[in-house]
């Protein structure tokens, strides 16, 4: 069974992936992220959101 937590990263993951506003790379990243057993770091998620010169998307 699974858990509200999936639940919630896999309707993430599947709207993203939908609209392309990422990258499969990015999405596959971000998904990894969230059903990490860690805690989110938010460098992980700066180094994820932001482009390769810099600019945060």
């Amino acid at each position: 069974m699974s858990t509200i937590h999936e639940k919630i990263v896999e309707k993430l993951i599947a709207e993203l992936a939908d609209k392309k506003s990422l990258s499969a790379e990015k999405i596959k990243m971000l998904h990894s992220l969230l059903i990490a057993d860690g805690k989110l770091r938010p460098d992980d998620l700066i180094q994820l959101f932001s482009a390769d010169d810099g600019e945060v998307a």
